[in-house]
């Protein structure tokens, strides 16, 4: 970064006096005929960047109090990326947004911080701001939690340097048919169209379903939801799917994470580009947004704490302190790789579509060593896998919830909201204290697109001290 970058410039009507700083509360580096002082908006920005999350980022406070200052007083048209550039970044009149990303950058750990603040210092806030994503306007609302936190999904650049939101999970036909011929934009097009059709299909469904009652003999919950510590739930990329099948090459985590698969070459001769706008995507799918909803509507499900995080916006830190359901195995959603490792079914991928297995590293009586997808053969076989295992740190818990398709992941979550199945099993992974093993479950179904009709549990394994 350089350092005009870092630079504090003053905005078109702040004060001189250099004593005036926007980290304090009760003052305004702005003047205005409307009295901001009074205004509840305004008060809550100022308790916002004197908290712990902005006091050491004044950038991040100037950007919070220009935005909400301006919504405030009326001046919406000066809320827009090059305006926050010039006013705030202190860049000149006539920059170019477009070649200059400061304010997007600055955009997302706002975002960030803002969240970092409700779920901590502010969460007995009564209003709540936030900054959509693609846009920059603050928006006010109720501190509480949103039914529907995974349709925040997508950040992507236009041509001209600003931001657009949309809404694309990937269809099954995407992610299992062979690599598309077509020109990518129009996998795209048809990938937006297939959502909203989906989510016009669900949303009433999921209004139609009651909630869950808690069941104090069904531990699970009571451990992945446990109110001393966030739970994440993480829905597969399925974007990094399709960019696998393109390339006929895998993406380890160590690549995701430095998203070394841009420079991946691909035999469809898809230009950088528009690898980059597959890449700048949010893609999940229908079954992981089922998924997101059911483990939401849970009574054990504490709604401060819950948070749902896109695999790429995904942290080790994350993983070492929290509670977290991974959605999908590591050829979605690779951050399952580092708990894959350590568990008795290995998951094997070949870059090819239903090219997958699930290897049985030690196999018992009347087990398989390999369990083999046969999702688009005679028998529409596939497996699936849950896995409960520590997080890094041993403070908390990770729930793998894997399918070889999305079938198989839809398998795995009925599967866990099947108390007649989950029961009698959790009985044998429990200890005299009542305290919760370790343990994976192998389960196979059959496929029909990404519908699963049936499943049954295959294999078990529990493990006393962990693996």
């Amino acid at each position: 970064m350089n350092q005009s970058d870092v630079s504090l410039p003053d905005f078109e009507a702040a004060p001189k006096d250099p004593a005036v700083s926007p980290n304090v509360p009760g003052t305004s580096p702005w003047k205005s005929v409307f009295n901001l002082a009074a205004d509840p908006r305004w008060q809550l920005a100022q308790r916002i960047v004197a908290s712990r999350s902005f006091a050491k980022s004044a950038l991040l406070s100037r950007f919070l109090l220009y935005v909400c200052e301006r919504e405030i007083t009326g001046k919406t048209a000066e809320i827009s990326e090059h305006q926050i550039g010039v006013q705030v970044f202190g860049r000149r009149p006539g920059y170019n947004a477009g070649e200059d990303n400061i304010v997007r950058n600055y955009a997302r750990q706002l975002r960030h911080r803002l969240d970092q603040y409700f779920l901590e210092e502010g969460r007995e806030e009564k209003l709540r701001v936030s900054i959509p994503r693609g846009k920059y306007v603050p928006v006010y609302s109720p501190n509480h939690f949103q039914a529907w936190p995974l349709l925040v999904l997508p950040e992507h650049e236009t041509d001209s340097g600003g931001v657009l939101e949309t809404l694309v999970p990937v269809t099954p036909a995407a992610v299992s048919a062979q690599p598309p011929r077509r020109p990518p934009w129009l996998v795209l097009s048809l990938g937006t169209l297939v959502l909203l059709a989906g989510l016009a299909i669900a949303w009433p469904i999921a209004h139609r379903v009651s909630a869950y009652r808690a069941d104090p003999s069904y531990p699970l919950w009571a451990r992945l939801f446990d109110k001393s510590r966030q739970t994440l739930i993480v829905p597969s990329d399925d974007g990094i799917v399709m960019i696998q099948n393109l390339t006929g090459q895998l993406v380890p985590l160590s690549e995701y994470i430095n998203r070394d698969y841009l420079s991946l070459k691909n035999p469809y001769n898809i230009d950088a580009q528009n690898m980059k706008d597959l890449d700048a995507q949010r893609y999940t799918n229908v079954t992981d947004l089922n998924a997101v909803m059911r483990f939401s509507r849970l009574p054990e499900a504490n709604a401060d704490q819950l948070v749902v995080r896109y695999s790429r916006d995904l942290h080790m830190e994350d993983l070492k302190n929290a509670n977290v359901i991974l959605l999908g195995s590591s050829f979605s959603n690779p951050w399952a790789e580092l708990f894959e490792k350590t568990l008795n079914f290995e998951f094997s991928y070949q870059p090819h579509p239903n090219a997958s297995l699930i290897v049985n590293r030690h196999p018992q009586a009347g087990e398989l060593p390999v369990y083999e997808n046969d999702a688009a053969g005679p028998s529409h076989r596939t497996f699936a896998l849950i896995g409960f295992v520590p997080n890094l740190n041993s403070t908390g818990w990770v729930l793998l919830v894997e399918g070889l398709t999305m079938a198989g992941t839809q398998a795995a979550v009925d599967t866990l909201f099947n108390r007649g199945v989950m029961r009698p099993l959790l009985g044998q992974f429990r200890n005299a204290d009542g305290s919760l093993n370790s343990f994976e479950i192998l389960i196979e179904t059959r496929s029909f697109g990404s519908d699963s009709p049936q499943a049954s549990v295959v294999a078990t394994r529990v493990y006393k001290k962990h693996p």
